[in-house]
C-alpha cells in the first residue's frame, strides 16, 4: 500500500473557482477606486493561477520524511556553528520519526484517494510516532543521549501538533493491534516494531489529566524548546512548499555591514566601531538619540540571523524602510500584526511574489526580522506552538530596542525570555537611550550578571553638543505662545492620551491653520498617511507648523523639530520625547527647546491611566533641579538613574510588577497558557476591539460586501483571504478597552460578518484625505448622519 502524508486539497478548490472568480471580478470591475494598483494586479494574477490550477502529485509520507530531514540538512550546513553534535542529532531523529504514526490505516484512509474512509476515532498520528520510539534504540543511535535527553525527543514528537489526549494504555494498545501494527510493519519494512504507551510516563508535560509527570528544570525545558521549535519550523517550511528553512545567508557575505561602513566613509563613530568589535558578546550599552544606534546594532549583528525588536508598529515600519531602502538591503522581513501590505511593495502586485515573502516572514526565514517584542517573546509562557521562537533565537543575534520603553509587565517577560536565551547561549544586544539601575537589579537576580553574562558600556557623553534647554511649567500649555512659535519653527505638541491630543488640536486649530494631528484612533490607512506626512514634514527644512502627537511617535522615528511642547510623563518617556527634539544638536538652545507642562494627565488613579503615578511624582521632583538649565546627556543619564534608584522603588507598583510577574513566568507550566489571544492580552496588557466607524462603512459597503463574500466561499486560496483581510484592516482600528466591552457606547458588538471580528460604531470619525487633517475617531462625539443605533 502507498503511504500518503496528507490529502490534497486542490480538487475541493477547483469546484468553487467560477463562485471565487465572479466575486473578485466584481471587486476589479466595480471597486477600482478602492483598491490600489499592487492591489488589482495582485487580484488578477490571482485569477490567473485560478486558470491554470490543477489537481497536483500528492506527496508519499516516505517524500515528506525526506524532505524534512534534507530541509533539516540543509539548515546545519549553514548554521552548523551554534549547535552541540546532540542537538543535532536529536533534531534530525525528531525529524525523522515525527509522522510514523501516519502510517496507521484510519489516517491513510483520510489522506489516501483509493482507500474508503471509515468512521473510526483516530488516535492523533503524533501520539502513535512518540509510542513507536524506542529508548535504547535511540541510544544506540545517539550515544551522548541521556534519559532527560529522549524525553525531550518524545515530548517534542508526541507534542508537534498540539492535540488532546484522553486516551489510556488500552485505548492505545487496542488501536495499535488493529489500525497500527500490520501497517507500521508494511512501512518500515521490517517485523520487529516497537510499541509502548509506557512511553508516556517519561514525557515532560501531558494534557491528559489522568497523567502525574515530574517538574521540569529549566534546563531540560531549554532543550525542549530548542528540539520541538525546529521540528516545527522544519515541518511548516516543507508542508508550505519549501525546501530550505532560512533564506540568502548573509553570514559569509556580510552584505549590510559593508554597506553600513560605506554610508559612514569608513569613519564609524566610536559607539558603532565598539560594536563591532563585540559582535560575539551580549552587550548592554546606553546610546543617546542621534549617536547612529540602528546601525551600531546591525553592524554588531555582523551578518548572522538577526531579529531587531522596537516597542511600537510604527517604529518598527521606519526601522524596516531604512534598512530597506537608506541601505538596499532586500533580505529584510517586517513582521507585525499589520506587515501583510508591505510584502507587496515591488512585487509588481505579483500575487506569488508577495505571498511567499509574507510566508517566509512569517516562518522566521530572512536573514533579518524587524518586529515587535510580542511576536517573539511568547515562549516565556510556555505555550504550545511557542517554542520555535525560542529555537530561532539560539542560533540568532537579538536586538532590543529602547527596552526602558516598556510596561513593567513586559520589562519581567524580556528580563525572563533573556535569561532562557542564555540558558540556550543565544545572542543579544539591548541598545537604549537609558538604561534605568532596576533593571540591572532584577538581570541580576535571574542571572544575567554584568561583566560576566554581559558588556556594559555608557556613550551618553560621546556625542559632543548639547541639545536641550528644558523649561518646566506647573499649567496647562500656553496655546498663543505654541501657535506663534509655529508660525516660523518646526514644532512637536506632545500628549499623553488621544482624548487630550484631540482637544489641544482643537484649541491651536482656532489659532493657526497650520496644524495636523497624529495619535492611534485613525483607520490605518488615514494613520499611514499621517505617518508619512510626519516624516516628509520633519524632513523638508522649508517647512514650518504644528504637529500635534502621542506617544506612538517616541521611540525610533526618525523625525526633527525645533521646539517640543510636552505634557510631563514619566522620565524614560520624556527622554524619548526628547530625542524628537534638535536631534543632531546643530541649532540655538539659549532659549528652552523643551517645554514641559505638569499636569498629571494619563497618571495612573485607581489602576487606571497610562504612566504609573509613584514613577511620574519622582520624574517631576527630581526634574526640578534642572529647570531653566541645559540639559546634557550626562545630566538625562543621572536622572534617570535617580529616578529609577532601586532603594527608592522598592515599594512602588512598578517595581512589585515586575517582580511579581518574573516570579510569575517561573513558576508557570507547561499548558498553564494555551491560546494565544490570552498570552496576547497578558503580554500587553491591553485588551482590544477592532472597529469601523459608520462613515467609513457606508463609503466602502460593497467593497466589504464583496470581500466577505469572497472569505464566505468555502476553500478559497488561504493566501488571497489574508490579503483581503488585510485590505479590510486598512479601513478599521482597535480601539483598547478599559472596561467590559459590553459597555462600550455607540459600538455595535455584533460583528459585521460571523467570520470577522469588526465591530461598527457611530462614534464620531473625522478625516479629510487631501488635507490630512481631522480629529481621527472620538469616544465622546456620534455621527449622526451615519448613526445606525
Amino acid at each position: 500500500m502507498e503511504y500518503y502524508a496528507k490529502s490534497n486539497d486542490t480538487k475541493k478548490e477547483v469546484k468553487n473557482v467560477n463562485d471565487i472568480r465572479n466575486i473578485l471580478i466584481y471587486l476589479l470591475d466595480n471597486q477600482m477606486d478602492k483598491l490600489n494598483e499592487n492591489e488589482s494586479k495582485m487580484i488578477i494574477s490571482y485569477l490567473d493561477s485560478l486558470k491554470q490550477q490543477t489537481v497536483q502529485e500528492q506527496k508519499t509520507l516516505r517524500e515528506h520524511e525526506k524532505d524534512i530531514v534534507n530541509c533539516a540538512g540543509k539548515f546545519f550546513e549553514i548554521f552548523y556553528m551554534y549547535f552541540t553534535e546532540k542537538e543535532k542529532n536529536l533534531v534530525l531523529e525528531a525529524c525523522r520519526v515525527h509522522d510514523l504514526g501516519k502510517a496507521n490505516y484510519i489516517f491513510q484512509t483520510i489522506v489516501n484517494p483509493q482507500l474508503t474512509r471509515m468512521a473510526e476515532r483516530q488516535i492523533p498520528h503524533g501520539f502513535l510516532s512518540a509510542l513507536s520510539l524506542s529508548e535504547k534504540q535511540v541510544k544506540q543511535e545517539i550515544p551522548e543521549c541521556t534519559g532527560d535527553d529522549f524525553s525531550v525527543l518524545l515530548t517534542a514528537v508526541y507534542y508537534h501538533h498540539d492535540r488532546k489526549d484522553s486516551f489510556s494504555d488500552k485505548d492505545f494498545y487496542d488501536y495499535y493491534d488493529k489500525w497500527y501494527k500490520k501497517y507500521l510493519q508494511e512501512y518500515l519494512g521490517k517485523e520487529d516494531v516497537k510499541f509502548s504507551a509506557a512511553n508516556r510516563n517519561q514525557l515532560l508535560y501531558s494534557n491528559n489529566p489522568t497523567m502525574k509527570l515530574r517538574s521540569v528544570d529549566e534546563q531540560t525545558w531549554c532543550e525542549y524548546m530548542l528540539i520541538k521549535g525546529l521540528l516545527n519550523k522544519f515541518d511548516w517550511t516543507v508542508s508550505a512548499g519549501y525546501e530550505e528553512a532560512e533564506l540568502h545567508s548573509d553570514i559569509a557575505e556580510k552584505k549590510l555591514c559593508s554597506t553600513i561602513r560605506d554610508y559612514f566613509s569608513n569613519s564609524l563613530r566610536e559607539l558603532q566601531v565598539f560594536m563591532q568589535e563585540h559582535s560575539d558578546d551580549n552587550v548592554v550599552v546606553i546610546a543617546p538619540t542621534g549617536s547612529g544606534k540602528t546601525e551600531a546594532a546591525l553592524l554588531w549583528a555582523n551578518g548572522e540571523k538577526g531579529f531587531y525588536t522596537l516597542p511600537l508598529k510604527v517604529s518598527s515600519n521606519a526601522i524596516y524602510s531604512r534598512i530597506k531602502d537608506r541601505y538596499m538591503y532586500k533580505d529584510v522581513a517586517l513582521l507585525h500584526s499589520d506587515s501583510l501590505s508591505s510584502y507587496f511593495d515591488g512585487t509588481d502586485g505579483k500575487f506569488t511574489d508577495g505571498n511567499t515573502r509574507y510566508e517566509q516572514a512569517k516562518l522566521f526565514s530572512y536573514p533579518l526580522t524587524v518586529c515587535t517584542v510580542d511576536q517573539l517573546f511568547k515562549f516565556v509562557y510556555k505555550a504550545p506552538g511557542t517554542e520555535i521562537f525560542a529555537a530561532t533565537l539560539k542560533y540568532s543575534k537579538l536586538i532590543i530596542d529602547e527596552i526602558q520603553s516598556y510596561s513593567p509587565k513586559i520589562v519581567a517577560a524580556l528580563i525572563y525570555g533573556l535569561s532562557e536565551l542564555k540558558q540556550m547561549e543565544g545572542k543579544f544586544a539591548i541598545i537604549t537611550a537609558t538604561f534605568p539601575p532596576v533593571l540591572e537589579f532584577f538581570m541580576r537576580k535571574y542571572r544575567l550578571i554584568k561583566d560576566r553574562d554581559y558588556i556594559f558600556r555608557d556613550f551618553s557623553d560621546t556625542m559632543g553638543t548639547d541639545r536641550h534647554t528644558i523649561a518646566l511649567f506647573h499649567e496647562e500649555f500656553d496655546f498663543d505662545r505654541i501657535a506663534e512659535d509655529g508660525y516660523k519653527k518646526k514644532v512637536l505638541v506632545m500628549c499623553n492620551t488621544v482624548s487630550k491630543a484631540q482637544k489641544v488640536y482643537e484649541e491651536l486649530s482656532q489659532r493657526t491653520d497650520e496644524v495636523f494631528l497624529l495619535h492611534s484612533r485613525y483607520i490605518r490607512k488615514h494613520r499611514d498617511q499621517l505617518e508619512k506626512m510626519i516624516m516628509d514634514f520633519s524632513d523638508n527644512d522649508e517647512m514650518t507648523g504644528i504637529w500635534v502627537t502621542t506617544q506612538i511617535v517616541e521611540a525610533s522615528l526618525d523625525i526633527d523639530f525645533d521646539v517640543l511642547y510636552t505634557e510631563m510623563c514619566t522620565a524614560d518617556s520624556l527622554l524619548q520625547r526628547m530625542g524628537r527634539c534638535n536631534r543632531a544638536g546643530k541649532k540655538d538652545i539659549t532659549d528652552a527647546n523643551v517645554l514641559i507642562y505638569v499636569n498629571y494627565s494619563g497618571c495612573m488613579k485607581n489602576g487606571k491611566g497610562i504612566y504609573d503615578s509613584d514613577i511620574y511624582d519622582r520624574s517631576v521632583r527630581l526634574l526640578e533641579e534642572y529647570n531653566g538649565m541645559l540639559f546634557s546627556e550626562k545630566d538625562k543619564v543621572q536622572y534617570m538613574n535617580k529616578v529609577y534608584d532601586v532603594d527608592a522603588l522598592k515599594n512602588t507598583a512598578y517595581f512589585q510588577t515586575i517582580k511579581r510577574n518574573l516570579a510569575k513566568f517561573k513558576s508557570l507550566q507547561p499548558l498553564d497558557y494555551t491560546s494565544k489571544k490570552d498570552i496576547d492580552e497578558d503580554f500587553r496588557g491591553i485588551k482590544s476591539i477592532t472597529v469601523i466607524p459608520d462613515r467609513i462603512y457606508q463609503e466602502n459597503q460593497e467593497l466589504i460586501e464583496a470581500i466577505t463574500g469572497v472569505l464566505d466561499t468555502p476553500y478559497v486560496d488561504s493566501n488571497i483571504r489574508r490579503i483581503l483581510k488585510a485590505k479590510l484592516a486598512d479601513i478599521t482600528l482597535n480601539l483598547n478597552l478599559y472596561s467590559d466591552r459590553r459597555k462600550l457606547d455607540g459600538v455595535d458588538l455584533n460583528c459585521i460578518n460571523d467570520r470577522l471580528d469588526i465591530h461598527r460604531t457611530c462614534l464620531l470619525y473625522d478625516f479629510d484625505e487631501m488635507t490630512g487633517r481631522g480629529m481621527g475617531l472620538s469616544l465622546t462625539k456620534y455621527d449622526d448622519e451615519w448613526n445606525f443605533i
